[in-house]
């Protein structure tokens, strides 16, 4: 799944550089739920995903490294392994260097 609608400051190559899978979660998804989606994003090399905030509070679990940024911070760079918590509607950002960036993410819905 490609994330169709655009924000400020994504790289131009962000539309074919990025994909979503949703595990669960809303339709479409493995397994419907309303409570909780939980997913995957990939970025290809060199791709800025655009600013952007929602409702639902997130968490990432980073598999390669990546650039993040969220609300007022400068980027930072968190390192595999480590999570990354967004509170509801704060603006945030994800970006990769010369190695594609995935990570695991996490929506509480309710």
């Amino acid at each position: 799944m490609v994330r169709g609608s655009g924000g400020p400051f994504a790289s131009a190559n962000w539309l074919d550089g990025h994909a979503n899978a949703m595990i669960l979660g809303p339709s479409p998804s493995l397994e419907t739920r309303g409570d909780v989606a939980i997913g995957v994003s990939l970025l290809a090399p060199h791709v800025r995903y655009p600013d952007h905030q929602h409702v639902p509070e997130e968490v990432y679990l980073l598999l390669t490294p990546g650039r993040f940024q969220h609300g007022e911070s400068g980027w930072f760079e968190p390192g595999p392994g480590q999570t990354l918590h967004n509170e509801p509607n704060i603006k945030h950002a994800m970006a990769s260097d010369e190695s594609p960036l995935l990570a695991v993410w996490c929506l509480l819905l309710q």
